[in-house]
């Protein structure tokens, strides 16, 4: 059988158990060669790590919505330094990690470098929308946690060769197609007894990068306008999705390259 990828699939919980499981969906599973196990778990939390910080950020773009979109308030107040408390909280919560106390903690020099660089293409971009979020008299601006989001991934990609990329089984911007490795880990995301925000990695030989899916569950936001009824049509005028509170709203794919 032909070796097509040197892979292996890693799942972990939010809560941050690791294990090491063997591949499923028939893939082949030689053991990795010239990369140490522990090299493989950094660069898993890593990746993890990226995506629970650029979905936090989207958190917060969805607690603010209503605030974005008072057409009767011209200032916000929602600064890129506002944006940055409520950013450091959220993931404080959810990764058990004080981002202003990154660089006494006991990640990599890597991990501190990208979480900081990710913090501050995340503020620039809440800087650069500044204009619009605080336009008087427009309500819906657009700018949603998917947008923010892909905002954000498109620079930090460009600045640090990381790819970020936020994707679905049917995604509404064609640029966000799944590719086949996404396609069946969203497969899985979307399988009613898949264990809640376990992620899916693996690592690629002939890529010399590991890639990780982190899922995405719909909240109450969400639904405003990916909730149902399905068909219908939202107030961007896409046709709604139908989802409900909670299912699975797609992934967040990392790729990052190895360094050695």
């Amino acid at each position: 059988m032909r070796r097509r990828l040197l892979r292996m699939m890693v799942c972990l919980v939010a809560g941050g158990w690791l294990a090491v499981i063997p591949p499923t969906w028939g893939l082949e599973s030689p053991q990795p060669s010239g990369i140490p196990l522990q090299t493989i778990l950094e660069l898993e939390q890593t990746a993890r790590l990226l995506a629970i910080l650029l979905d936090s950020g989207r958190a917060v773009i969805n607690d603010n919505q209503t605030l974005l979109d008072d057409p009767a308030r011209a200032d916000k107040g929602f600064t890129p330094e506002v944006f940055e408390r409520q950013l450091v909280d959220m993931f404080r919560g959810r990764a058990g990690i004080d981002l202003q106390e990154i660089q006494t903690s006991t990640l990599t020099p890597r991990n501190k470098q990208l979480l900081k660089q990710l913090v501050a293409v995340s503020k620039q971009v809440i800087a650069d929308a500044q204009a619009d979020l605080n336009r008087h008299g427009t309500g819906f601006k657009g700018f949603i946690p998917a947008v923010f989001g892909a905002r954000v991934a498109t620079r930090f990609t460009a600045e640090t060769g990381v790819r970020l990329k936020q994707t679905a089984l049917v995604p509404r911007n064609p640029a966000n197609r799944p590719d086949p490795y996404e396609r069946v880990a969203l497969e899985a995301f979307a399988d009613s007894t898949y264990p809640r925000e376990k992620v899916i990695s693996e690592l690629a030989a002939t890529s010399s990068s590991l890639r990780l899916m982190f899922p995405l569950y719909a909240t109450r936001h969400c639904l405003d306008c990916h909730g149902g009824p399905k068909g219908g049509l939202d107030r961007t005028g896409y046709p709604r999705e139908g989802l409900t509170l909670g299912q699975n709203a797609g992934a967040i794919s990392v790729l990052l390259p190895v360094t050695k």
